[in-house]
């Protein structure tokens, strides 16, 4: 325990409540993130659809991403910033048509689905073209990027999608 952060008078560390992460509103077609960046929690909020593009894969490095408004347009995609920067781990997927109320996971959910990146996958594709969205990109919408090594991404979240779910990592 640090002790210039003790309360004098409780023994406890002090108030942290002024604590704050950085969140960033983006409503341009295109964002490029900086290391100076990481801790950002990015909120997107243009319905015709974002591409961020990912600074080097350097350990330690870590985003949110969270849908502010339903993308609407061509697409939203966040790209590593090169291929050889790949992606690990997995995301939730949930159907919009469930918003509101309770699925039971059983053998008959089909509305409820997990998707994780191949081996040499290095980027998130939500195409919102079509009349569903089928790949997530609904209002509510989260994913996190978390850099583990000088070529690898860890991410997780859940995203909210519409109709038959289909991955969106590529």
């Amino acid at each position: 325990m640090r002790s210039d952060k003790l309360n004098a008078n409780s023994g406890s560390i002090g108030d942290f409540a002024t604590f704050k992460r950085q969140v960033s509103n983006i409503t341009s077609a295109t964002y490029t993130v900086s290391p100076d960046e990481s801790g950002t929690i990015f909120t997107l909020n243009l319905a015709a659809g974002i591409t961020i593009t990912l600074p080097d894969a350097v350990a330690g490095l870590e985003y949110e991403f969270h849908v502010g408004t339903t993308f609407t347009g061509d697409s939203w995609i966040i790209n590593a910033a090169s291929s050889s920067d790949t992606l690990q781990g997995g995301i939730k997927f949930y159907d919009v048509t469930d918003l509101g109320s309770m699925t039971k996971l059983n053998e008959s959910v089909a509305t409820i689905a997990w998707a994780q990146p191949a081996a040499a996958d290095h980027q998130l594709v939500v195409d919102a073209s079509t009349t569903t969205l089928t790949k997530g990109g609904n209002l509510g919408s989260h994913i996190k990027y978390q850099c583990i090594t000088t070529a690898l991404w860890y991410v997780s979240g859940q995203m909210i999608g519409d109709g038959t779910l289909v991955t969106p990592f590529t």
